[in-house]
């Protein structure tokens, strides 16, 4: 063996070993995995990076029966299960028995060589531990703030000292013809003159509120409310939710957990009532500076005044990050602190505007989680769909230096998918950034009855495994960053969301790939560099847009013109911001009148925005045939680069690149990619790596590709 080949099996050994010192631990940290690794495990990927199936259980779950399930998972290419609890068991759910059943169910996975995740709850939403806090903490239950009364004053009339209710938090008067009034509640009572006109005093106070719940120790199985959410804003909510949960999977579950099974798995945690939390006012008024109650009820009017809506901002930004902070960040820490990982997604997280009124701030609260994830349901990704809400989860990974990104895939679709339109669903995923996958359902004990006891399965789980292993290795290599504007949605502007989706698909269009930016990044985990932001993974953005936003904080637009003086671009594209945001919203300050930035005002893609995009890391310079339609000032008919997508990820030696035509027309084309160097095709569905022509040009490397319906191809240059 030549000194050459000497160390770079050395280098392989190490990496390999160094590796699988740290098998559980795959989320912690960016994995700077050289090629040569990544092609010896692409074939057969480390099972810590596996797939892995929803298997629910349901019925007696005697051993003989959990094993004939685990061999016919194996069978079908699952090495990797997360299980779920189910009807008609002879236990209860968190009793000792279920613990026992989940210990019997560990050790049969263990037997057949599987890992195993457990979904940190008896069916869903997370929070409400099969119904414990309902029957045995109701002072841990949820809480809402709720209107609770009106109180008619006419025209000419007044109250004089009226006594209200003690549990009374706030009033408001509201009118059909003029603009809200605060009423103030002095010793629980309240005065109020109508002068000319009728009013409506609306009454608000704090109760017990959930959302629903579908409980598998519910009688009825039905979705109801008998069984309450905990308070998500109480850090001793979550500790006896913990007490109850986690710790009893690690009493009986002893040395498996953190080996055998990696992790917990929440769901869809959100709240269906205006957040309340015995505390909130006393953390609102230290993070704030000013007491909210006399303002809280305008919250429930339709004509909100604007100092009124900038009191509503600050409330969900306090709400928000007090979610953040003492749910999931407080699984996060125990999960750490044990060897394991805390995945999960939120609530309506495919469309921005509804994530936030329920969940306050989508990726700050992702951000605290080891694996963000988003729910890919209701064939919301489908061939002939645009759907982008991925990059929401992903952006977050990049964006925190955590290299996996998941989503839980198949739930509720209304169209059982076939093997290759499963694919498409899961490459539409892969080049928006995910790179981990839970596949939905497998019911115990039914032999496979859904969509994935078809033929071909076992090759779709293989392939799956083999492209989100080689997408989970290296540095994102996206150059361009969009601000997402939640800050914007608190304010009520929800038609800001329009503006983001468009810009999205105009750069996915251009093969421009992007990640968004949340506004507490850029205090977190945003460094400025000479022209470039870089995150947490490494990762460097030349070219940041501001997307048509209403507000942005201080402090983050002190770093963007910081960015912007050592080099970086900044594109304003659609209106400009209006505001400034220091500790409150209700002392804004007007956005400066800036002039290095490019400005582009209209949503279309222009010479100003051209210019101000960064060197790209993909171009398709030439399709065949010729298209037409292109020309300046005729309406473009698409084309079929169009519906082109790409990610890419950089290894310490080479680049890679997963490639995806999701349009419904073969794309033929060249593409030129911003670096040279030895170019490899890898084959998802064979394991095969095999080296490919390609021209070289300078510093560039040039390809031909001949992409049919949803085809993808992986690539790497190996520098």
């Amino acid at each position: 063996m030549n000194t050459k080949k000497f160390l770079l099996s050395i280098a392989i050994l190490s990496t390999s070993v160094m590796a699988a010192n740290a098998q559980s631990q795959n989320w912690k940290s960016i994995h700077h995995t050289p090629v040569a690794v990544a092609e010896e495990n692409f074939e057969l990927p480390p099972i810590e990076f596996a797939n892995h199936v929803i298997y629910g259980w349901q019925g007696p779950m005697e051993k003989k029966n959990i094993k004939l399930d685990m061999d016919t998972l194996r069978e079908k290419g699952f090495r990797a299960l997360i299980i779920e609890a189910g009807y008609d068991m002879p236990y209860d759910y968190l009793s000792e028995d279920w613990f026992k059943a989940i210990k019997a169910g560990v050790e049969e996975a263990k037997k057949h060589d599987m890992k195993v995740w457990l979904i940190d709850e008896g069916k869903y939403p997370s929070g409400f531990a099969g119904g414990k806090f309902s029957q045995e903490r109701p002072d841990l239950r949820m809480q809402g703030f709720v209107t609770c009364g009106t109180i008619e004053v006419k025209a000419g009339e007044s109250l004089k000292n009226h006594v209200l209710e003690d549990y009374v938090i706030s009033a408001v008067a509201t009118s059909k013809t003029e603009d809200n009034k605060t009423v103030f509640i002095n010793d629980h009572k309240i005065n109020f003159e109508a002068g000319d006109s009728d009013w409506q005093i609306v009454l608000a106070r704090s109760d017990f509120r959930t959302g629903q719940t579908r409980a598998v120790n519910n009688p009825t199985r039905g979705k109801d409310t008998s069984n309450s959410l905990c308070d998500y804003l109480n850090p001793a909510a979550m500790e006896k939710f913990i007490e109850w949960t986690h710790e009893q999977y690690k009493k009986y579950l002893g040395k498996e957990l953190g080996t055998t099974v990696y992790g917990f798995r929440g769901d869809e945690p959100d709240f269906s009532y205006t957040p309340w939390t015995p505390e909130i006012i006393n953390v609102f008024k230290e993070r704030k500076g000013y007491d909210p109650t006399p303002y809280l009820a305008a919250m429930f009017t339709q004509n909100m005044t604007e100092f009124e809506k900038r009191v509503k901002a600050d409330y969900w930004d306090v709400w928000s990050k007090m979610f953040a902070e003492n749910f999931f960040k407080y699984q996060a820490d125990w999960c750490a602190e044990n060897g394991l990982a805390h995945i999960t997604h939120l609530n309506s997280d495919h469309s921005m505007p509804a994530c936030v009124r329920v969940s306050g701030d989508m990726m700050l609260a992702l951000s605290r989680v080891q694996i963000p994830g988003v729910d890919a349901i209701w064939n919301q990704i489908w061939p002939g769909t645009v759907n982008d809400f991925p990059k929401f989860a992903s952006s977050v990974g990049h964006l925190y230096g955590k290299p996996r990104v998941f989503s839980e895939s198949f739930a509720a679709y209304y169209t059982s998918p076939t093997i290759p339109q499963a694919k498409y669903v899961v490459d539409h995923q892969i080049v928006r950034g995910i790179n981990f996958f839970e596949f939905m359902y497998w019911a115990a004990g039914t032999g496979g009855t859904t969509w994935m006891a078809q033929d071909g399965m076992k090759e779709l789980n293989e392939y799956t495994d083999r492209a989100t292993y080689l997408m989970a290795q290296g540095v994102p290599g996206a150059r361009i960053a969009m601000y997402m504007p939640t800050t914007t949605y608190w304010l009520g502007n929800n038609s800001a969301d329009a503006t983001v989706m468009s810009l999205t698909q105009t750069l996915l269009q251009h093969q421009r790939d992007f990640d968004f930016v949340n506004d507490d990044a850029f205090n977190e985990v945003l460094t400025v560099g000479d022209g470039y932001l870089e995150n947490a993974s490494g990762q460097k953005y030349y070219t940041l847009i501001l997307p048509g936003i209403d507000v942005i904080s201080e402090d983050a637009w002190a770093k963007i013109e910081e960015f912007v003086d050592k080099g970086g671009k900044l594109l304003v594209w659609g209106k400009r911001p209006d505001y400034l945001i220091g500790r409150t919203f209700t002392q804004p300050k007007l956005f400066p009148d800036y002039t290095k930035a490019l400005f582009e005002p209209t949503t279309n893609w222009t010479a100003a925005v051209e210019r101000a995009m960064p060197q790209a890391e993909m171009t398709i310079i030439k399709e065949q045939p010729a298209a037409q339609g292109r020309q300046r000032g005729r309406v473009a008919e698409p084309l079929p680069t169009d519906s082109v997508r790409y990610t890419r990820k950089m290894l310490p030696d080479a680049d890679v690149y997963f490639i995806f035509n999701e349009g419904g027309v073969q794309a033929d084309f060249k593409a030129e990619f911003d670096g040279k160097g030895e170019v490899s095709e890898w084959n998802a569905y064979t394991g095969e790596v095999k080296k490919v022509n390609a021209d070289q040009s300078g510093d560039k490397v040039r390809m031909a590709f001949s992409l049919k319906p949803w085809e993808s191809k992986i690539i790497s240059i190996r520098k």
